[in-house]
């Protein structure tokens, strides 16, 4: 998303822009290039008064548009070491790093880099730049948005880094190798990396920032690209839309050639409107109710959530927004971690019951008022859920739920807001729930509960939460030891029985109540370009990213 997405990532970094500067872009069809002769495909986004900003550091910018390599996404002009396969989890694929090997004791990782690679401007790259873009990290923690956590790092020679930390970190891989790689020689004479626009963006990626205004940007092809023949299309145009129904119109009207938006009923709305059209969002992550447990009604009283989860129907829920319903009540998104299911859960799925949700909340204290909604101590079962306003794909099971809890004496209010806002409201705890997980699907069993559940991460409301994990401020000493515990497990039986520790937590105390399964949306159009990710071949996430970019073809080629 919720990702949560990610981001839509499901970081919700994103941004809505004017209608007067759609209808700025509307007019740019799918096909628009610099020459009859180039490729040039029409990618579309969210963004809101487009600035010439390109810090991959910095969230709600032009680069976040479509183009900051997060998560298996983006990276078009600044690359990681690794790309992450969130689609065929276990199957990342060496970038700027060729190769990698843990010490026996996890507490230090050496990585073997790309030779021959340069930067845009003709200089070499070389694992200074590497050292450089971490120890950013540490000098400027406020850029540090992915939580990458190191002891030290050196560059043992152009070609090989160094990593070390203070316990294993293994189970940190993800996060650790996602991080833009950024040019020391033009970096370290940025005053203040924080504030820096980089207007000018100099990357090892696969294209170069060429023209920009208020209502897109082109990129075309990195002469310097260290990957030979590649990208083998001559350039891509980002283009930003309101929302997520402006963005579907313009794809189903043939202006965008690629983009990674939600589309209701795309069957009928998309599909069906051109041959050549294409659309997969394969499930990576889960999404769904989002409590503050600082705050009332969810403070302490976990028979709320319990209630909650019983008295929704998830089917409903999730058809509002074409998703797949939740089924195991560990939490994540099945059927990818079916294996990861401890034996005591397998067949433990979510199911209506409206009748108990009634019994949990009267055995708690609860009774109805006059109103026929809950109150306890004077004080109605009520609160709103907050969110932006522009993702649809929110808003539908938004709506749904509001339905689905009044019929069982629980009042629920929306709560739109600006896609610009949503970061710092669910960053600093200035909810009451939410729905769209801000942190990025789960690569692994640990990542997930490590990020939604970890009291490590809990901050006081108020106190901003920079890496967004653990936003719904839950609490819980067992769960804190378990996750501090896992990283030294020396045997697998030894981590196992930890997850199903974790997962039997999960079940009982319902850091935040999962309702369906959410994907990296895909949609494209096979005029220009071939040889996108979908069901028969799926290799990497369908939306846009640079693994994608570097492997698609112009069509008839």
């Amino acid at each position: 998303m919720a990702i949560k997405n990610v981001f839509r990532s499901r970081r919700v970094i994103g941004i809505a822009i004017a209608a007067a500067l759609v209808a700025g872009v509307t007019g740019c069809s799918a096909g628009t290039s610099t020459s009859s002769k180039s490729t040039i495909l029409n990618v579309g986004g969210q963004a809101d008064n487009l600035t010439r900003v390109f810090n991959p550091y910095l969230p709600d910018t032009a680069y976040s548009l479509g183009s900051a390599p997060s998560a298996g996404k983006g990276g078009m002009i600044y690359e990681s070491l690794v790309q992450i396969n969130y689609v065929k989890v276990g199957s990342d694929i060496p970038w700027l790093a060729k190769s990698w090997k843990w010490a026996s004791d996890n507490k230090s990782i050496t990585l073997n880099l790309q030779s021959g690679v340069k930067w845009s401007d003709g200089k070499a790259f070389s694992a200074d730049d590497v050292v450089f873009s971490y120890e950013l990290m540490k000098k400027f923690p406020a850029l540090d948005t992915l939580g990458v956590n190191f002891d030290t790092i050196t560059a043992k020679d152009p070609n090989t880094v160094v990593i070390t930390f203070a316990s294993p970190s293994e189970q940190d891989f993800t996060t650790l190798v996602s991080l833009a790689i950024v040019p020391q020689h033009v970096w370290s004479k940025v005053k203040d990396p924080t504030t820096y626009q980089d207007p000018n963006p100099v990357g090892t990626g696969p294209f170069t920032l060429s023209t920009f205004s208020p209502q897109s940007y082109l990129l075309t092809k990195n002469k310097n690209y260290w990957q030979a023949g590649k990208p083998a299309i001559d350039g891509l145009r980002f283009i930003a839309y309101k929302d997520n129904q402006a963005q579907a119109n313009a794809l189903v009207q043939g202006q965008i050639d690629w983009a990674g938006a939600y589309i209701a009923n795309a069957k009928d709305t998309y599909l069906s409107k051109n041959k050549a059209f294409n659309y997969w969002a394969p499930d990576v992550g889960q999404d769904g109710l989002i409590p503050n447990n600082d705050v009332f009604p969810f403070k302490g009283d976990p028979a709320v959530k319990q209630a909650i989860s019983l008295a929704v129907d998830r089917q409903q829920i999730a058809d509002s927004r074409s998703s797949h319903p939740a089924t195991s009540q560990i939490g994540l998104p099945m059927p990818a971690f079916t294996d990861a299911i401890a034996p005591e859960y397998k067949g433990l799925n979510f199911k209506q019951d409206k009748a108990a949700a009634v019994k949990t909340l009267e055995a708690d204290g609860w009774t109805k008022n006059s109103g026929g909604y809950y109150e306890k101590g004077g004080k109605e079962l009520a609160f709103s859920i907050t969110f932006p306003s522009a993702y649809t794909d929110i808003a539908a099971p938004a709506q749904v739920i509001v339905s689905q809890l009044k019929d069982v004496g629980i009042k629920v209010s929306l709560d739109g807001v600006a896609v610009t806002d949503i970061n710092k409201l669910t960053s600093t705890g200035k909810f009451e729930t939410t729905i769209g997980y801000p942190v990025d699907s789960a690569p692994t069993v640990y990542s997930f509960y490590n990020n939604i559940m970890n009291p490590a991460f809990y901050k006081p409301i108020g106190t901003e939460t920079p890496t967004f994990q653990n936003i719904q401020r839950y609490q819980n000493p067992e769960a804190a030891k378990l996750l501090a515990d896992y990283p030294l497990a020396a045997t697998d039986d030894a981590r196992a029985k930890i997850i199903a520790q974790l997962e039997g937590i999960w079940i009982k105390d319902l850091p935040m109540v999962t309702l369906f399964y959410w994907g990296y949306y895909g949609d494209w159009s096979t005029a220009k370009a071939t040889g996108f990710p979908d069901e028969s071949n799926p290799y990497f996430a369908p939306n846009p990213n640079v693994v994608v970019a570097t492997r698609i073809v112009p069509a008839g080629k």
